[in-house]
């Protein structure tokens, strides 16, 4: 049985250990001097630099073989390393070789110091991650692409119900912060009449009414505006920094705007209207079921009213 105290047999294994890693370890190990030079790398790491060997980067530098603003952070950590005494470990280093090559390297860097304790340089190990890391955004997209479809209605492309309720929380949140007295409004519609629509014309017909009017809803709202579907023959608008006349010129120009762009079925022409409620956000009343139950109260006056109109 081996003496592990034994000093021959302890040199032994460290030569057959510091072999293993220069020669058989896949990430990169190396050790610097003061000046961020090779003095040590094993294989793995002059695989990755396409160099012959360990000793072709003998008194090279990252900035030999890396861009410069690359090299220029791995030697800004490496002073702060020697600097502090204390290593930095888990850095994620990206690497841009152009448009449509980006490695990334988990690293650590330690302080490297000589038999009477001083640091000398520094040593560390790095391994490719990119595989993981594209992985890992690859991922973040595919939830954030789950996250948009369950906020978005199938039919429309505009947002649903769901998302109505979670923008009204975050304008209210917005806009009690503000000071200047800017505020919001809420504009709610229903188709008039979409049931004979369905009726007449079969319910594929009254889908095109539907995505005919999200349309007409996105090219009469700003950019920073919101657009929903909340229901079957229900829309809701989000109109930002706008107070009741304001919005109320939007809703006008929007039934207009429908009113005015008959859907064609089977060579004939149907003129579409909606019936409207508009309501302005106040911060001294907050109550957003009440909000919206004066807005749903202001539909129904616009349908007993004679339609085609936007009761506030």
């Amino acid at each position: 049985m081996a003496d592990y105290t034994d000093p021959a047999f302890r040199a032994r294994i460290d030569k057959i250990a510091i072999d293993t890693i220069r020669n058989k370890m896949s990430d990169t190990v190396y050790f610097k001097d003061r000046d961020s030079k090779f003095i040590w790398n094993n294989v793995g790491h002059a695989m990755q630099l396409g160099v012959s060997g360990p000793d072709a980067l003998i008194g090279k530098s990252d900035f030999d073989f890396f861009p410069k603003d690359f090299a220029q952070s791995a030697r800004d950590t490496e002073i702060t390393v020697m600097a502090s005494g204390e290593p930095i470990c888990d850095i994620i280093e990206e690497l841009i070789l152009d448009d449509n090559n980006v490695r990334y390297f988990m690293a650590s860097k330690y302080p490297l110091y000589n038999e009477a304790g001083e640091i000398i340089g520094t040593w560390g190990v790095s391994k490719d991650v990119t595989e993981q890391k594209l992985l890992e955004r690859e991922l973040q997209r595919s939830y954030s692409k789950m996250e948009m479809l369950a906020r978005v209605d199938d039919l429309t492309g505009l947002y649903n119900r769901r998302y109505f309720y979670e923008k009204l929380e975050q304008l209210t949140s917005l806009y009690n912060g503000r000071e200047d007295g800017s505020t919001f409004s809420i504009v709610i519609m229903d188709v008039d009449d979409l049931k004979m629509i369905n009726d007449q014309y079969g319910q594929l017909n009254g889908d095109i009414v539907l995505r005919n009017i999200a349309d007409l809803l996105l090219s009469n709202t700003k950019k920073a505006d919101t657009c929903f579907r909340i229901g079957g023959d229900e829309f809701a608008i989000a109109l930002m920094d706008s107070d009741k006349m304001k919005a109320l010129g939007i809703a006008k120009q929007i039934i207009n705007s429908i009113a005015s762009n008959p859907v064609s079925f089977e060579g004939r022409e149907e003129k579409i209207t909606v019936s409207a409620g508009l309501v302005t956000y106040d911060k001294e009343n907050p109550s957003l079921s009440e909000l919206l139950s004066v807005a749903e109260r202001k539909v129904n006056k616009s349908k007993r009213e004679g339609k085609n109109q936007v009761s506030f």
